[in-house]
Order: structure tokens, then C-alpha cells, then sequence
């Protein structure tokens, strides 16, 4: 599954150290913010910033009352003409009117780093089902690639088993395909899986092209 990895254990900013990071959000400066059971971006701005933590305002109005610690995110930063795109998860909820929230940034890339790989952060809803078993387990996408996505759930599962996924892309529509187990790895309370594409339609290879193709389109 080539450009695939569980991030290698190196800990948090392995692509992109994270005073160097820091030092390129500025206060003030606009961010966007993808909540994974959230269809749209959201236009935020930067109100403080620590080594690994950034505390944001959220300018776009919102009834939604999704954001919760623990919740993951992704968010895309521009600096100087560059993309960044930072893997996320909110430590604290300020307030809901408006959203203020700090999110623990775990990992950033640029936009050219994420095209040579072709694997993208995403924060996707998806319904998976071991075979065998009539009840679906939920969890969340937190990378995709043309060779499959990473997860975060709290199911233990085993690379025997075969798996099979549904991925919410959006309103419209839904990545379905047969996976296995690939990568593992053990985080608190939850489990973090590498999931290989094994057996997918002709319709749904043309979906998650599609929706690669957009995602390349939209990081810029």
C-alpha cells in the first residue's frame, strides 16, 4: 500500500516540526475547520497559539452543536501562497455561540507532500461491518488514498477479518468497498487502523477517484 503508514510513531509533527509550524500560523490569520460529521468547511480565525495548540473562532454562523473534546478535525491553513493541511483534535469547547474551541495539532503536511503520496487528511464519517456480523461499528476517517483510509475506532479487530466499508463522502454520496486490516496501532481508549482497499465495484472506484480528484482541486 505504497505512501501508507500509521504515522510511524514518530510522535506529533513528524512531516513538519511543530515549532516551525507554530511559527507560520499567525494570530488573526483565517484557518479552516472540517468536523468529521460536518459536510462543509468552516471559516475560523486564530485568537491564540501555544507550542502545540491553537485556540480558535469560529466566523461562519452555526447552529450545530457537533464539537466535543477528543472530536477529530482537519484544518487548512495558507501561508505565503502554500497549503498546509493539519491533522487535529479538539482539546476544549470554549463556547457554541460563537464556536471558540483549542485544537491539538498531531500532524501537518503540505499540499505537495499530500499530492506525492496521494493520500489526503480527511474527517469522514464511515459505517463498517465485519463479515459475519449483522451489526455495523462507526468510526472515523482520518486519511484516504487511491489503496484505502485510516481510521479511528473502538472496535478490536483482527486482519483476518474481512471488512465492509461504507464511507459517508457527503450528502450525496457514499464509498462502499470490501477491506482488511493492514496497520494497527493502539491510542488511549481507541484503536487507530490502516484499511486496504481488497474487492470494490467499477462505480465506486470512479467515486473515490472522483473524490480524490476533488480533494487534490481543493488543496490549493
Amino acid at each position: 500500500m505504497s505512501g501508507y503508514n500509521l504515522d510511524d510513531n514518530k510522535g506529533i509533527f513528524s512531516l513538519l516540526e511543530s515549532k516551525n509550524l507554530i511559527k507560520l500560523i499567525k494570530l488573526g490569520s483565517p484557518i479552516d475547520v472540517k468536523h468529521f460529521k460536518m459536510y462543509e468547511y468552516i471559516n475560523c480565525i486564530v485568537i491564540e497559539k501555544s507550542e502545540n495548540d491553537i485556540k480558535l473562532e469560529m466566523k461562519d454562523n452555526t447552529q450545530e452543536t457537533l464539537f466535543f473534546p477528543g472530536d477529530h478535525v482537519v484544518l487548512n491553513y495558507s501561508n505565503n501562497d502554500e497549503l498546509y493541511v493539519i491533522d487535529g483534535t479538539i482539546i476544549y469547547v470554549f463556547s457554541i455561540n460563537p464556536p471558540v474551541i483549542k485544537v491539538r495539532m498531531n500532524k501537518c503536511e503540505k499540499l505537495k507532500n499530500l499530492r506525492k503520496h496521494e493520500r489526503y487528511y480527511v474527517s469522514l464519517m464511515a459505517n463498517i461491518r465485519v463479515s459475519g456480523c449483522n451489526k455495523p461499528f462507526f468510526a472515523v476517517v482520518k486519511n484516504m488514498s487511491s489503496g484505502g483510509i485510516k481510521i479511528n475506532c473502538n472496535e478490536l479487530l483482527s486482519p483476518d477479518d474481512v471488512l465492509e466499508v461504507e464511507v459517508i463522502l457527503d450528502r450525496t454520496n457514499k464509498l462502499v468497498f470490501s477491506g482488511a486490516v493492514v496497520r494497527k496501532n493502539k491510542l488511549g481508549n481507541y484503536y487507530e487502523y490502516g484499511i486496504e482497499i481488497k474487492g470494490i465495484s467499477e462505480s465506486n472506484i470512479k467515486c473515490l477517484y472522483h473524490y480524490l480528484k476533488w480533494l487534490g482541486s481543493e488543496y490549493r
